[in-house]
């Protein structure tokens, strides 16, 4: 029995570390509901970059290029050459395209953001 654990801790570690896409959660694009997923690119932490798939079927990369001065920022860039930076609030986090203010939240609804530290970007 507990060889069998082990072996069941084993394979979801290695599914975890080989990027498996996290389950569908509530998302917003520019304040507007849609389902989406994470996926990281890499099998060590710390990842710094992610797969971010939409319900719809789209999805972008994002590659962090910079920290930012305090511990919840960071600046990340697209597959499209897109500059984002994001602010990271209780394991969830925001983005903000800084050419067109073009906003992504993860694992939260409109409310939910306008009441957390992210809510400078669901007005």
């Amino acid at each position: 029995m507990f060889g069998c654990l082990l072996m069941l801790a084993f394979l979801a570690t290695t599914l975890i570390a080989l990027g498996e896409p996290e389950p569908w959660t509530a998302c917003l694009y520019n304040n507007e509901s849609i389902g989406c997923r994470r996926t990281f690119m890499c099998s060590e932490a710390p990842c710094l970059t992610f797969k971010l798939e939409w319900k719809d079927g789209l999805s972008d990369i994002f590659t962090m290029y910079k920290r930012g001065r305090s511990r919840n920022i960071s600046y990340y860039s697209d597959t499209r050459g897109g500059k984002w930076i994001m602010q990271s609030y209780a394991g969830r986090f925001g983005l903000e395209n800084l050419a067109n203010g073009n906003t992504i939240i993860f694992d939260m609804t409109l409310r939910d953001c306008r009441e957390s530290g992210l809510s400078d970007l669901c007005k």
